[in-house]
């Protein structure tokens, strides 16, 4: 009797652990404001917090559109639209990180879009910001978010439009599983950096790299109260698999000092990509940082990457 106990208390307690590090993963985080001085500094872009705040306030200045549409399973999604004032040439749906906001994530890369004659629409992935949602999915279910999204955005600015889904961190790994779904034709291509391969693989990675925890059995007792609670697997969806089925050209960017998403992951997506593809690599960026270290390398590619596909 006391074995048979001491086996159901243990069998209990991994239980809570799995319960526990689920919902640190994956529920909805508390609310960020990019405009605190004080959160950015503690946040993953304190060393950059002087440019990420200066492109915060610009943004703030401007005049921007709410939208709004219903996921597949009945959230409220937020978005807001930044014209340009020149010629269009086209739109590009932003989709930020864990646990932060376009506003955020792309703080210096909005006026180079917008210069470059680019509306913007700036998204909160489900469980951020103004979109509703309990738990955040790692681009399982956000990848059919983002698919709306872009239709959304066809229906709106219509045919003529030419679209890019572009995302940074999970938002790369949101628009790379949404790269074989069904998309409007006017989708002219995808922006991903540093995104990662699946939920599984870099949960796995930041539980060892990062807590010195194995992945067996927690990670397995996460994918369990996944698929109970937020109704997702961790193991549901690859990038390598999703882009070795599209037709849409991509452009990954990751930085070669990235240690929070390694950079192997995006390595992996270029080799498994069916479609035109190209991979840059910035040499001493870490996670997210690509734009901010090596501008002038990020910006060649992307007007490379938009005289190819225009």
């Amino acid at each position: 009797m006391i074995v048979a106990y001491g086996i159901l208390g243990l069998l209990a307690l991994l239980a809570a652990a799995g319960y526990i590090c689920l919902l640190f993963a994956c529920r909805r985080g508390k609310a960020f404001d990019p405009r605190d001085e004080k959160a950015v500094a503690r946040s993953a872009w304190a060393k950059y917090a002087e440019p990420v705040l200066s492109g915060v306030a610009w943004l703030a200045a401007q005049e921007t559109e709410e939208l709004h549409i219903e996921s597949f399973d009945g959230l409220h999604l937020a978005g807001r639209v930044l014209d340009c004032p020149g010629p269009r040439r086209g739109t590009i749906l932003l989709f930020h990180g864990y646990r932060s906001m376009a506003a955020v994530d792309f703080s210096c890369a909005l006026e180079f879009y917008q210069a470059r004659g680019f509306r913007l629409l700036l998204i909160d992935q489900r469980a951020h910001g103004h979109s509703q949602g309990k738990y955040l999915t790692y681009g399982v279910l956000e990848r059919r978010d983002c698919q709306s999204w872009a239709w959304a955005a066809y229906e709106k600015f219509g045919p003529e439009e030419p679209l890019y889904l572009d995302g940074l961190s999970m938002g790369a790994s949101t628009v790379l599983m949404a790269a074989d779904l069904p998309m409007p034709p006017a989708v002219r291509g995808i922006i991903a950096d540093c995104g990662f391969t699946s939920p599984w693989e870099i949960i796995a990675h930041v539980m060892k790299s990062r807590y010195r925890l194995p992945p067996f059995p927690l990670l397995y007792l996460m994918d369990f109260f996944a698929r109970r609670l937020a109704r997702f697997g961790l193991r549901d969806c690859a990038t390598v698999d999703a882009v070795a089925r599209t037709r849409l050209p991509i452009l990954l960017i990751h930085g070669a000092a990235d240690r929070f998403v390694p950079c192997e992951m995006s390595r992996r997506a270029y080799a498994a990509c069916a479609s035109p593809k190209r991979l840059v690599v910035v040499e001493g960026a870490g996670h997210g940082a690509s734009f901010l270290v090596d501008r002038d390398a990020c910006v060649r590619a992307l007007e490379a990457f938009f005289r190819e596909t225009l």
